[in-house]
């Protein structure tokens, strides 16, 4: 009797089958010193999401003191009002981390977001000369140049203040707990802008809790290098930036002196129709030999600021659970045959968390480098002088061309320049 020819095929190729199924469960299993059999057993899984969340708290941690408060709320108050698209991404980016984060902050990423999204006003008409310190003034709201030194000769300095809970703003009286150095570290037809964040504590030395150098400061900056620290924690950062017609791209690298920790995350943020913004991104936290990743594309109304989307997150390449984002709360769902502790649960919102948080960090820092963003290349003469923080360079409103009853006046003999 003549064999059947379908069956002797699925007969034939059945041990090739087998095979390449045995490389799949071998290339997700979690134990690689265990034998083969345990091996092939396993589902994906964290092998220590306690450690891998306590990574995570301190990424968070090294942000959340007192003085990266103050430097949070009162940045915007020393870059031009160019810089509010900025500070609105950065406030969108940790309103998400907040509002689905494991952990609680003593300092809120978003108690002061009426102050974070302001459009700062202007004070100045032409860019103060370097070496000078700028003060709060509790009366205008607003930094205004004072006679104190210790400035960089090639930048300015602005103090920072304890921050009150109840108005968002420097505390009254002002107690001072800090300052930032901005200085010129241009070379060439390179230019660049140097960042130091330095904490002064009553009675203690100073110490400088951040320190980078932003290359290509202004509306378009092109890379931020140096370390944020709390204290315990310092994350040494190294961040590209990118930008396209309606995109913008981030690639942020950071390694933990002392902890065998790497995180990279990749993040492009674009424009959708209407108020939508659309962050796809892509988180990777790597240690002890293993590296677990996070991919998220997250839709956010912009006015609304709710987000829709999904992130999935995978354990040495093999999946593992599934964050939606849409309703009240995250929900996780595990990848077949992994089953979700609640430890595990904890440890994907941490994911979830930082993925957002880390961008807006990132945001955040690169926001004083709009103060260096040249003026336009033609400049509306009749631009009125406003009050508020300072900004680089408005043009003077004493310019003839900006008084229209010397206009009518003079008629077409106005504004002409004397042969």
């Amino acid at each position: 009797m003549p064999r059947d020819g379908g069956m002797d095929r699925t007969l034939r190729f059945r041990p090739a089958r087998a095979a390449a199924l045995t490389l799949v469960l071998a290339a997700c299993a979690t134990g690689p010193t265990d034998p083969a059999p345990a091996r092939l057993a396993q589902a994906a899984q964290l092998a220590n999401p306690t450690a891998t969340f306590n990574q995570l708290q301190a990424i968070s941690a090294v942000t959340n003191t007192p003085l990266f408060e103050s430097f949070t709320v009162l940045t915007p108050h020393f870059t031009p009002a160019s810089a509010a698209p900025s500070v609105a991404l950065t406030v969108l980016s940790f309103e998400l981390a907040t509002r689905y984060s494991p952990w609680h902050r003593s300092v809120p990423l978003t108690t002061h977001h009426a102050v974070l999204t302001r459009s700062p006003t202007l004070r100045h008409a032409t860019a103060p000369p370097p070496g000078r310190t700028f003060v709060w003034d509790p009366t205008a709201n607003d930094y205004i140049a004072s006679a104190d030194s210790g400035a960089p000769a090639t930048g300015q300095r602005f103090v920072l203040y304890a921050i009150s809970q109840r108005t968002g703003l420097p505390s009254d009286p002002l107690v001072g707990i800090g300052y930032v150095d901005l200085t010129d570290r241009s070379a060439g037809d390179s230019s660049a802008l140097g960042v130091a964040l330095v904490g002064t504590p009553t009675g203690g030395p100073a110490t400088t809790y951040a320190s980078y150098t932003i290359a290509g400061p202004g509306a378009g900056p092109t890379s931020l290098t140096g370390f944020v620290t709390d204290g315990t924690t310092r994350l040494d950062m190294r961040v590209d930036f990118t930008t396209s017609p309606g995109t913008r791209g981030v690639v942020t690298t950071i390694d933990v002196p002392g902890q065998d920790l790497h995180v990279s995350e990749s993040v492009t943020v674009s424009q959708e129709s209407g108020d939508t913004t659309r962050m796809r991104t892509d988180l990777s936290v790597v240690s002890g030999g293993e590296t677990v990743r996070a991919t998220g594309d997250v839709t956010v109304d912009t006015t609304t600021h709710i987000g829709s989307g999904s992130m999935a997150v995978s354990v040495n390449d093999c999946a593992f659970a599934t964050i939606a984002l849409g309703g009240p709360d995250l929900v996780f769902t595990a990848a077949p045959g992994v089953a979700l502790t609640t430890t595990d649960q904890t440890t994907l919102r941490a994911l979830f968390s930082t993925s957002f948080e880390l961008f807006g960090t990132v945001r955040l820092l690169v926001v004083p480098a709009q103060q260096a963003s040249s003026p336009p290349r033609h400049p509306n003469p009749c631009a009125p002088s406003r009050t508020g923080a300072w900004s680089p360079s408005l043009p003077s409103s004493s310019k003839r061309a900006c008084h229209p009853e010397r206009r009518k006046r003079e008629g077409p003999a106005f504004g002409v320049k004397p042969v």
